[in-house]
């Protein structure tokens, strides 16, 4: 298969396949009972755009794009400090998940 290929499919299995390993790692988790407000499934759709642009900035060498994605999210979601240590872990989860597969791009050479 060519690179571009391989790139591709890295994309899909980082943004996508995170999804239900970040969700296995939270699901141990217990959160508070009462109901929380929010749009419903926005996390999940954090999670993807987060693990892509973690994976781009790994592939593209600008590694404190991660510490700006983790800044940002810290910054907007400051206000839920009786859920802080979900949003860690979910977050740690994700970015782990994506700075792995980039490291397997760069081990076998794939880029751009």
């Amino acid at each position: 298969m060519s690179k571009p290929i391989y790139l591709l499919l890295a994309y899909l299995v980082t943004i996508f396949g995170g999804d239900p390993i970040v969700r296995k790692i939270c699901l141990k988790l217990q959160l508070p009972k009462e109901k929380k407000e929010g749009l419903q499934g926005a996390g999940r759709y954090i999670g993807y755009f987060e693990r892509f642009l973690a994976l781009s900035a790994l592939l593209l060498g600008k590694y404190e794009v991660i510490g700006f994605i983790f800044a940002a999210k810290s910054i907007f979601r400051f206000s839920f400090r009786e859920e802080i240590d979900y949003y860690l872990v979910g977050t740690f989860a994700s970015l782990s998940w994506a700075v792995f597969w980039g490291i397997i791009l760069a081990h076998f050479h794939i880029f751009l």
